[in-house]
Protein backbone atom coordinates (compact mmCIF):
# COMPACT_ATOMS: atom_id res chain seq x y z
CA UNK A 1 0.00 0.00 0.00
CA UNK A 2 1.43 3.43 -1.05
CA UNK A 3 1.95 6.21 1.34
CA UNK A 4 0.65 8.81 -1.28
CA UNK A 5 -0.66 7.94 -4.76
CA UNK A 6 -1.40 11.64 -6.47
CA UNK A 7 -5.05 11.78 -8.16
CA UNK A 8 -4.92 14.44 -11.03
CA UNK A 9 -7.59 15.37 -13.55
CA UNK A 10 -8.04 12.93 -16.79
CA UNK A 11 -6.83 13.78 -20.18
CA UNK A 12 -10.27 14.27 -20.70
CA UNK A 13 -11.13 16.71 -18.36
CA UNK A 14 -7.92 18.73 -19.55
CA UNK A 15 -9.25 18.65 -23.29
CA UNK A 16 -10.40 22.03 -23.16
CA UNK A 17 -8.26 23.80 -21.49
CA UNK A 18 -5.40 22.54 -23.97
CA UNK A 19 -7.70 22.93 -26.69
CA UNK A 20 -7.37 26.39 -25.85
CA UNK A 21 -3.91 26.96 -25.71
CA UNK A 22 -3.15 25.39 -29.06
CA UNK A 23 -5.86 28.21 -30.64
CA UNK A 24 -4.55 31.26 -28.24
CA UNK A 25 -0.39 30.26 -28.77
CA UNK A 26 0.11 31.51 -25.41
CA UNK A 27 1.62 29.24 -22.91
CA UNK A 28 3.51 31.54 -19.98
CA UNK A 29 4.09 34.90 -18.74
CA UNK A 30 0.55 35.35 -17.26
CA UNK A 31 -1.59 34.11 -20.04
CA UNK A 32 -5.90 33.82 -19.92
CA UNK A 33 -5.52 30.63 -18.55
CA UNK A 34 -3.24 31.74 -15.36
CA UNK A 35 -5.11 34.74 -14.85
CA UNK A 36 -8.14 32.88 -15.15
CA UNK A 37 -7.15 30.41 -12.55
CA UNK A 38 -5.95 33.82 -10.27
CA UNK A 39 -9.78 34.33 -10.12
CA UNK A 40 -10.58 31.11 -9.35
CA UNK A 41 -8.46 31.07 -6.80
CA UNK A 42 -9.49 34.48 -4.77
CA UNK A 43 -12.91 33.25 -5.10
CA UNK A 44 -12.11 30.14 -3.18
CA UNK A 45 -10.17 32.47 -0.72
CA UNK A 46 -12.57 35.77 -0.65
CA UNK A 47 -10.15 38.23 -1.87
CA UNK A 48 -9.70 40.77 -4.67
CA UNK A 49 -8.25 38.63 -7.51
CA UNK A 50 -5.48 41.37 -7.89
CA UNK A 51 -4.13 40.01 -4.87
CA UNK A 52 -3.65 36.64 -5.63
CA UNK A 53 -0.19 35.67 -8.25
CA UNK A 54 0.32 32.09 -9.21
CA UNK A 55 3.74 30.67 -9.68
CA UNK A 56 6.09 27.96 -10.91
CA UNK A 57 6.35 26.04 -7.24
CA UNK A 58 5.70 27.30 -4.08
CA UNK A 59 9.32 27.44 -3.55
CA UNK A 60 9.28 30.15 -6.07
CA UNK A 61 6.23 31.84 -4.79
CA UNK A 62 7.67 31.84 -1.48
CA UNK A 63 11.55 33.01 -2.65
CA UNK A 64 9.65 35.88 -4.72
CA UNK A 65 7.63 37.01 -1.75
CA UNK A 66 10.82 37.38 0.51
CA UNK A 67 12.17 39.20 -2.55
CA UNK A 68 9.91 41.60 -2.40
CA UNK A 69 10.50 42.90 1.14
CA UNK A 70 13.62 44.01 -0.53
CA UNK A 71 15.69 43.35 2.96
CA UNK A 72 19.60 43.65 3.27
CA UNK A 73 21.48 40.78 1.76
CA UNK A 74 22.34 38.25 4.65
CA UNK A 75 19.72 39.31 6.95
CA UNK A 76 18.19 36.69 9.33
CA UNK A 77 15.03 35.22 8.32
CA UNK A 78 13.28 32.94 11.10
CA UNK A 79 11.54 30.22 10.76
CA UNK A 80 11.01 26.74 12.54
CA UNK A 81 13.25 24.26 11.93
CA UNK A 82 10.44 21.41 11.64
CA UNK A 83 9.91 22.11 8.01
CA UNK A 84 9.98 20.74 4.37
CA UNK A 85 13.84 21.48 3.36
CA UNK A 86 12.16 24.25 0.82
CA UNK A 87 11.24 26.59 2.96
CA UNK A 88 15.15 27.38 3.75
CA UNK A 89 15.79 26.73 0.61
CA UNK A 90 13.56 29.68 -0.46
CA UNK A 91 15.38 32.37 1.94
CA UNK A 92 18.71 31.05 0.92
CA UNK A 93 17.47 32.06 -2.89
CA UNK A 94 16.39 35.22 -1.35
CA UNK A 95 19.61 36.29 -0.21
CA UNK A 96 18.82 35.66 3.66
CA UNK A 97 20.14 33.29 5.99
CA UNK A 98 17.78 30.89 8.13
CA UNK A 99 17.50 31.04 11.57
CA UNK A 100 15.79 27.78 13.26
CA UNK A 101 13.42 28.18 16.41
CA UNK A 102 11.58 25.03 18.08
CA UNK A 103 7.64 24.76 17.56
CA UNK A 104 5.18 24.25 20.21
CA UNK A 105 4.73 20.47 21.30
CA UNK A 106 0.82 21.05 21.26
CA UNK A 107 0.51 22.54 17.72
CA UNK A 108 3.37 21.38 15.78
CA UNK A 109 3.57 25.57 15.19
CA UNK A 110 6.09 28.24 15.80
CA UNK A 111 4.35 30.00 18.81
CA UNK A 112 4.15 33.93 18.76
CA UNK A 113 4.89 34.39 22.42
CA UNK A 114 7.73 32.12 22.61
CA UNK A 115 8.77 33.67 18.97
CA UNK A 116 9.06 37.13 21.01
CA UNK A 117 11.09 36.11 24.12
CA UNK A 118 13.38 34.23 21.58
CA UNK A 119 13.68 37.98 19.74
CA UNK A 120 15.08 39.65 22.79
CA UNK A 121 18.66 38.36 23.54
CA UNK A 122 19.43 38.49 20.04
CA UNK A 123 21.89 41.36 18.72
CA UNK A 124 21.14 41.13 14.82
CA UNK A 125 18.13 41.98 14.42
CA UNK A 126 16.29 39.47 12.35
CA UNK A 127 14.33 40.80 9.38
CA UNK A 128 11.42 38.50 8.54
CA UNK A 129 9.49 35.28 10.04
CA UNK A 130 8.51 32.36 7.80
CA UNK A 131 5.27 30.47 9.76
CA UNK A 132 5.11 26.95 8.74
CA UNK A 133 1.26 25.55 9.16
CA UNK A 134 2.18 21.89 9.07
CA UNK A 135 0.66 19.69 6.93
CA UNK A 136 -2.01 22.45 5.99
CA UNK A 137 -2.78 22.59 9.32
CA UNK A 138 -4.76 26.27 10.25
CA UNK A 139 -2.78 28.68 12.14
CA UNK A 140 -3.37 31.75 14.28
CA UNK A 141 -3.49 33.85 12.24
CA UNK A 142 -4.98 36.72 14.20
CA UNK A 143 -1.74 36.08 16.79
CA UNK A 144 0.76 36.45 14.04
CA UNK A 145 -0.54 39.77 12.73
CA UNK A 146 -0.19 41.23 16.35
CA UNK A 147 3.45 40.01 16.22
CA UNK A 148 3.95 42.02 12.84
CA UNK A 149 2.37 44.70 13.95
CA UNK A 150 4.22 44.86 17.44
CA UNK A 151 7.61 44.14 16.43
CA UNK A 152 7.87 45.00 13.02
CA UNK A 153 9.30 41.99 11.84
CA UNK A 154 7.60 41.05 8.43
CA UNK A 155 5.54 37.58 8.99
CA UNK A 156 4.75 35.45 5.63
CA UNK A 157 3.11 32.06 6.29
CA UNK A 158 4.39 28.85 4.11
CA UNK A 159 0.72 26.93 4.01
CA UNK A 160 2.46 24.77 1.41
CA UNK A 161 -0.33 22.38 2.24
CA UNK A 162 -2.69 24.77 3.19
CA UNK A 163 -5.38 24.88 0.84
CA UNK A 164 -8.09 24.20 2.41
CA UNK A 165 -7.05 26.97 5.52
CA UNK A 166 -5.48 29.26 3.67
CA UNK A 167 -7.01 32.89 4.60
CA UNK A 168 -6.73 36.60 3.27
CA UNK A 169 -5.13 38.64 6.17
CA UNK A 170 -2.56 40.99 6.25
CA UNK A 171 -0.02 38.61 5.88
CA UNK A 172 1.43 36.77 2.84
CA UNK A 173 0.66 33.55 2.63
CA UNK A 174 2.36 31.28 -0.38
CA UNK A 175 0.39 27.50 -1.07
CA UNK A 176 1.45 24.77 -3.26
CA UNK A 177 0.13 22.89 -5.72
CA UNK A 178 2.40 20.11 -6.42
CA UNK A 179 0.95 16.77 -7.42
CA UNK A 180 1.60 15.70 -3.79
CA UNK A 181 -0.83 18.20 -2.60
CA UNK A 182 -4.47 17.91 -1.82
CA UNK A 183 -5.50 20.54 -4.60
CA UNK A 184 -2.74 20.55 -7.57
CA UNK A 185 -1.45 21.40 -10.71
CA UNK A 186 1.06 18.61 -11.05
CA UNK A 187 3.72 21.50 -10.28
CA UNK A 188 2.73 25.32 -9.08
CA UNK A 189 1.77 27.45 -6.50
CA UNK A 190 0.35 30.75 -5.47
CA UNK A 191 0.48 33.72 -3.48
CA UNK A 192 -2.06 35.65 -1.44
CA UNK A 193 -1.18 38.92 -0.98
CA UNK A 194 -2.57 41.52 1.69
CA UNK A 195 -2.78 44.15 -1.08
CA UNK A 196 -2.41 44.66 -4.56
CA UNK A 197 0.65 46.97 -4.28
CA UNK A 198 2.47 43.99 -2.40
CA UNK A 199 1.20 41.66 -4.58
CA UNK A 200 2.67 43.01 -8.07
CA UNK A 201 5.90 43.55 -5.93
CA UNK A 202 5.71 39.89 -5.66
CA UNK A 203 4.85 39.40 -9.04
CA UNK A 204 7.61 41.66 -10.20
CA UNK A 205 10.24 39.03 -8.37
CA UNK A 206 8.93 36.04 -9.92
CA UNK A 207 9.34 38.05 -13.57
CA UNK A 208 13.03 38.60 -13.70
CA UNK A 209 12.41 42.31 -12.03
CA UNK A 210 10.26 43.46 -14.80
CA UNK A 211 7.04 45.43 -14.51
CA UNK A 212 5.70 47.24 -17.75
CA UNK A 213 9.11 47.19 -19.15
CA UNK A 214 12.03 44.58 -19.88
CA UNK A 215 13.96 46.46 -16.81
CA UNK A 216 15.05 45.05 -14.28
CA UNK A 217 13.89 46.60 -11.40
CA UNK A 218 15.54 44.63 -8.27
CA UNK A 219 17.04 40.87 -7.65
CA UNK A 220 14.61 38.33 -8.84
CA UNK A 221 13.62 34.73 -10.29
CA UNK A 222 11.94 33.88 -13.11
CA UNK A 223 8.95 32.10 -11.13
CA UNK A 224 5.86 32.26 -13.47
CA UNK A 225 3.14 29.71 -14.01
CA UNK A 226 3.38 27.98 -17.47
CA UNK A 227 -0.10 27.64 -19.12
CA UNK A 228 -0.35 23.96 -18.92
CA UNK A 229 0.04 23.78 -14.91
CA UNK A 230 -3.05 26.55 -15.22
CA UNK A 231 -4.99 24.02 -17.30
CA UNK A 232 -4.26 21.47 -14.60
CA UNK A 233 -5.47 23.53 -11.90
CA UNK A 234 -8.37 24.29 -13.60
CA UNK A 235 -9.79 21.15 -14.19
CA UNK A 236 -8.83 20.19 -10.37
CA UNK A 237 -11.36 22.83 -9.65
CA UNK A 238 -14.02 20.95 -11.50
CA UNK A 239 -13.46 17.93 -8.71
CA UNK A 240 -12.49 19.88 -5.70
CA UNK A 241 -15.94 19.74 -3.60
CA UNK A 242 -15.68 15.89 -4.23
CA UNK A 243 -11.42 15.86 -3.11
CA UNK A 244 -12.09 17.81 -0.22
CA UNK A 245 -15.21 15.36 0.78
CA UNK A 246 -13.26 12.45 0.11
CA UNK A 247 -10.04 13.42 2.16
CA UNK A 248 -12.61 14.55 5.28
CA UNK A 249 -14.01 11.07 4.60
CA UNK A 250 -10.58 9.14 5.48
CA UNK A 251 -9.74 11.73 8.08
CA UNK A 252 -12.60 10.45 9.55
CA UNK A 253 -11.74 6.74 9.42
CA UNK A 254 -8.44 7.25 10.94
CA UNK A 255 -9.57 9.02 14.17
CA UNK A 256 -12.24 6.17 14.50
CA UNK A 257 -9.55 3.20 13.91
CA UNK A 258 -7.09 4.88 15.50
CA UNK A 259 -9.02 5.91 18.44
CA UNK A 260 -7.48 4.66 21.90
CA UNK A 261 -4.67 2.78 20.39
CA UNK A 262 -1.81 3.29 23.18
CA UNK A 263 0.74 5.73 22.64
CA UNK A 264 -0.45 6.84 19.19
CA UNK A 265 -1.89 10.06 18.55
CA UNK A 266 -3.16 12.04 15.28
CA UNK A 267 -1.41 15.58 14.03
CA UNK A 268 -3.53 18.33 16.72
CA UNK A 269 -6.29 19.05 14.94
CA UNK A 270 -6.29 16.99 12.29
CA UNK A 271 -10.01 16.24 10.73
CA UNK A 272 -11.53 19.00 12.72
CA UNK A 273 -13.05 20.77 9.48
CA UNK A 274 -10.09 21.24 7.53
CA UNK A 275 -8.56 18.86 4.53
CA UNK A 276 -5.54 17.51 4.05
CA UNK A 277 -3.42 15.10 2.33
CA UNK A 278 -1.45 13.34 4.49
CA UNK A 279 -2.04 11.97 8.21
CA UNK A 280 0.71 11.87 10.04
CA UNK A 281 0.75 10.09 13.89
CA UNK A 282 3.56 10.98 16.94
CA UNK A 283 4.26 7.22 18.71
CA UNK A 284 4.84 7.99 22.11
CA UNK A 285 6.50 4.79 22.87
CA UNK A 286 8.79 4.01 20.09
CA UNK A 287 10.54 4.85 17.12
CA UNK A 288 9.03 6.08 14.44
CA UNK A 289 11.75 4.67 11.75
CA UNK A 290 11.53 1.61 13.33
CA UNK A 291 7.71 0.83 13.18
CA UNK A 292 8.00 2.64 9.58
CA UNK A 293 10.35 -0.73 8.87
CA UNK A 294 7.85 -2.73 10.30
CA UNK A 295 5.12 -2.07 8.08
CA UNK A 296 7.56 -1.67 5.06
CA UNK A 297 7.95 -5.36 5.84
CA UNK A 298 4.10 -5.84 5.54
CA UNK A 299 3.79 -4.22 2.59
CA UNK A 300 2.49 -0.76 3.90
CA UNK A 301 4.59 2.22 2.94
CA UNK A 302 5.00 4.96 5.54
CA UNK A 303 6.75 8.51 4.88
CA UNK A 304 8.82 10.42 7.37
CA UNK A 305 7.66 14.19 5.70
CA UNK A 306 9.85 16.18 7.32
CA UNK A 307 13.04 14.25 8.37
CA UNK A 308 14.99 15.16 11.63
CA UNK A 309 14.25 18.99 11.12
CA UNK A 310 16.14 21.57 8.64
CA UNK A 311 18.96 21.49 10.82
CA UNK A 312 20.45 18.22 10.55
CA UNK A 313 20.20 18.67 6.50
CA UNK A 314 24.24 19.08 4.93
CA UNK A 315 22.93 22.64 3.35
CA UNK A 316 21.71 23.68 6.79
CA UNK A 317 23.75 23.00 9.49
CA UNK A 318 25.51 26.13 9.68
CA UNK A 319 22.53 28.24 10.07
CA UNK A 320 22.29 29.35 13.49
CA UNK A 321 19.56 27.92 15.84
CA UNK A 322 18.25 27.94 19.26
CA UNK A 323 17.87 24.57 21.00
CA UNK A 324 15.14 22.90 19.64
CA UNK A 325 14.12 19.74 21.85
CA UNK A 326 10.05 20.13 20.74
CA UNK A 327 11.44 19.39 16.93
CA UNK A 328 14.29 16.61 17.98
CA UNK A 329 11.43 14.51 20.13
CA UNK A 330 8.81 15.22 17.23
CA UNK A 331 11.52 14.64 14.62
CA UNK A 332 11.95 11.08 15.63
CA UNK A 333 8.57 10.08 16.73
CA UNK A 334 6.15 11.55 14.34
CA UNK A 335 5.58 9.05 10.87
CA UNK A 336 3.24 9.41 7.85
CA UNK A 337 1.07 6.98 7.22
CA UNK A 338 -1.22 6.10 3.80
CA UNK A 339 -3.41 8.70 2.88
CA UNK A 340 -4.54 8.66 -0.42
CA UNK A 341 -8.03 9.66 -2.54
CA UNK A 342 -8.16 5.94 -3.51
CA UNK A 343 -8.20 4.45 -0.05
CA UNK A 344 -10.95 2.56 1.61
CA UNK A 345 -12.02 2.51 5.06
CA UNK A 346 -10.46 -1.02 5.07
CA UNK A 347 -7.65 0.14 3.69
CA UNK A 348 -7.51 2.58 6.92
CA UNK A 349 -8.23 -0.77 9.08
CA UNK A 350 -5.30 -2.51 7.64
CA UNK A 351 -3.13 0.30 8.58
CA UNK A 352 -4.74 0.81 12.02
CA UNK A 353 -4.44 -2.82 12.75
CA UNK A 354 -0.85 -3.38 11.96
CA UNK A 355 0.40 -0.29 13.74
CA UNK A 356 -1.35 -2.21 16.85
CA UNK A 357 0.27 -5.21 16.07
CA UNK A 358 3.52 -3.34 15.36
CA UNK A 359 3.24 -1.50 18.73
CA UNK A 360 2.71 -4.83 20.36
CA UNK A 361 5.29 -6.47 19.07
CA UNK A 362 8.00 -3.83 19.34
CA UNK A 363 6.78 -4.02 22.93
CA UNK A 364 7.29 -7.86 23.37
CA UNK A 365 10.78 -7.28 22.17
CA UNK A 366 11.71 -4.66 25.10
CA UNK A 367 10.66 -7.09 27.46
CA UNK A 368 12.04 -10.19 26.66
CA UNK A 369 14.81 -11.50 29.08
CA UNK A 370 18.65 -11.15 27.51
Amino acid sequence: MPVLRPQMPTATQLYPYLVEIDDRKYYSNGGPLASRLEVELSRHIGCSDDTVTTTASATAGLTAALLALELPEGSYCLMPSWTFAATAHSAMAAGLKPWFLDVDRRTWALDPSAVKAALQPVRRRPMALVVVSPFGAPIDIAAWQVFQNETGVPVIVDAAAGFDTVRFSSLISVVSLHATKIFAAGEGGFVVAPNSQICMRVRTAANFGFNGSRIAQGRAINGKMSEYHAAVALASFERWPLTRLRHLQIAGWYRQALKGLPGVSLQPGYGEGWACGVTNVLIESDSAQSISRYLMREGIETRMWWGAGCHVQPAFERCNRQELPATEYMADRVLGLPHFFQMQKTDVALVADTLATALKSRAAGRRRPK
